[in-house]
C-alpha cells in the first residue's frame, strides 16, 4: 500500500463528536485510538517521513510520573503531527502526578517484533499502601494534578484537532496504590481504609480533569479503567457500584458541564455487571475496548449501538495474527455491521500495540479509507 501519511488532513473534532452522537451521517469513516505504542509511531515516522524519532525523556519507570528533567515539547509534537497525518481528530493527553512516589514494578524482556527492550508492569502482590499506617504516610498533600502534557500540545495543534485528556481511579488504586492481591484482602479486612483511598484518589482525578477542560483545545475525556477480564468483573457489580461508578458519573457530569465528551475504555466482560449503569446512570458519551472472546463488537453495535457510541473494534488478536486476506476481510466485515446509523468509529479493540505487526494497522488505516457507503 501507498505511504499511510496524508498530505492535507482535514481533522474535524466537532464532526466526529457529531457523528458519534447521531447528529450528522458520516461522510468517511472516523478513526479512534486510546493509544498507539511509540514503537509503532516511531517505525511510521523513520520509514514514511525520513526523520528521526525524538526520544521519550526518562520516565520514572512509569510514564505518568514526570521525569525531573520535564517533557520536550518536540517529543510531544511529534506525537500530534503523526496522529494528524494519520489521520486522527484528536491526540490523547495522559495526566501527570508530581510528588507521587513511584509505584512497584516488574521488568521482563519485551519479545515484540518492535521491542523497547523491557516491558513493565505493576507488582501484583502489594502496592504503596498496605495498612492505615501507610495512608496517613502517603504524601496526598505533596501530590498535584499537572496538565503540562496538554497544555505543551495545544501549542502546535492543528486547526479542528482537538485533545482529549486521560486518567483512571480503579486501575490506580488496584495496581499502584493498593495492589490487586492486597486490595481483594482489604475489601475484606479493611472496607472503609478501601473506601478512603478511593475517595482520595478519586479526588485527585477529578481535579486533574477539572484543570485540563478548563482549555479550549481539550475536546473531552478518554478515561481508561479496565473493570473486568475475560468472564466478569474483578470486583462485584455492587462494590462498583459504591466505590467506582460514582466517580465515573462526577467525570462524565464535569465534561458534559463544559460542552465535552466522556469517552470510556474499559477491557473485560463487564455485560452482566455494569454497562447499563454506563449508559443510562454515567451516560458515557462513547464506549472503547472490544474483545471477540467476550463479545464482537458487531453484536455490541446490534445490543447498544443505539444508546451509545462505539468507539474502536478491531480486536487485537486478530490485528496482530491475521495475514492480510484474512484481515482484510474481517475489518471489512466490521465496517459492513458497525457504520450504518453511525455512532461507530474505527480502531484497534484495545490499543495498537508493540506487538501487532506494522502492516497489519496500516491495512486497518488503508481499509477505513477505502470504505464507501
Amino acid at each position: 500500500m501507498d505511504g499511510p501519511l496524508l498530505e492535507n488532513p482535514t481533522p474535524d473534532f466537532g464532526g466526529l463528536v457529531r457523528v458519534l452522537k447521531g447528529e450528522e451521517k458520516p461522510r468517511r469513516v472516523p478513526l479512534i485510538e486510546l493509544s498507539v505504542d511509540e514503537e509503532i509511531l516511531r517505525a511510521i515516522k523513520e520509514r514514511y517521513l525520513g526523520e528521526p524519532w525524538v526520544p521519550a525523556p526518562a520516565w520514572r519507570g512509569w510514564r505518568f510520573f514526570p521525569p525531573a528533567e520535564g517533557i520536550p515539547l518536540p517529543y510531544l509534537q511529534q506525537l500530534t503531527t503523526l496522529y494528524y497525518r494519520l489521520g486522527y481528530d484528536y491526540v490523547r493527553a495522559w495526566a501527570q502526578w508530581p510528588g507521587h512516589p513511584p509505584p512497584i514494578l516488574d521488568e521482563a524482556e519485551d519479545t515484540a517484533p518492535l521491542s523497547r527492550g523491557s516491558r513493565k508492569w505493576v507488582h501484583e502482590g502489594r502496592g504503596l499502601i498496605s495498612s492505615w499506617d501507610d495512608f496517613e504516610a502517603f504524601p496526598w498533600d505533596s501530590i498535584r494534578p499537572d496538565t503540562t502534557i496538554s497544555d505543551l500540545m495545544a501549542q502546535t495543534l492543528p486547526p479542528g484537532m482537538k485533545i482529549v485528556v486521560q486518567s483512571n481511579i480503579f486501575e490506580h488504586v488496584m495496581h499502584t496504590l493498593i495492589g490487586s492481591e492486597g486490595l481483594f484482602y482489604l475489601l475484606h479486612d479493611e472496607p472503609e481504609l478501601v473506601a478512603q483511598v478511593f475517595e482520595q484518589w478519586g479526588q485527585k482525578v477529578y481535579g486533574y480533569y477539572e484543570a485540563a477542560l478548563q482549555a479550549e483545545d481539550v475536546g473531552g475525556i478518554f478515561h481508561s479503567d479496565d473493570l473486568g477480564f475475560k468472564t466478569s468483573t474483578m470486583l462485584s457489580p455492587a462494590v462498583l457500584r459504591k466505590l467506582v461508578l460514582p466517580w465515573f458519573k462526577k467525570y462524565a457530569a464535569l465534561a458534559h458541564a463544559h460542552g465535552k465528551v466522556f469517552w470510556y475504555h474499559c477491557c473485560g466482560n463487564i455485560y452482566n455487571g455494569v454497562i447499563e449503569d454506563l449508559i443510562d446512570d454515567v451516560q458515557v458519551d462513547g464506549f472503547h475496548s472490544f474483545q471477540d472472546i467476550i463479545m464482537p463488537v458487531t453484536e455490541f453495535k446490534a445490543r447498544y449501538g443505539g444508546r451509545v457510541a462505539i468507539l474502536g473494534g478491531v480486536d487485537v488478536d486478530s490485528l496482530a495474527r491475521l495475514e492480510e486476506p484474512a484481515l482484510r476481510k474481517y475489518i471489512r466485515t466490521v465496517l459492513e455491521r458497525c457504520m450504518p446509523g453511525g455512532r461507530f468509529a474505527l480502531g484497534s479493540g484495545n490499543s495498537v500495540t508493540n506487538y501487532v505487526p506494522l502492516e497489519n494497522y496500516l491495512i486497518m488505516l488503508e481499509e477505513a479509507r477505502r470504505w464507501s457507503f
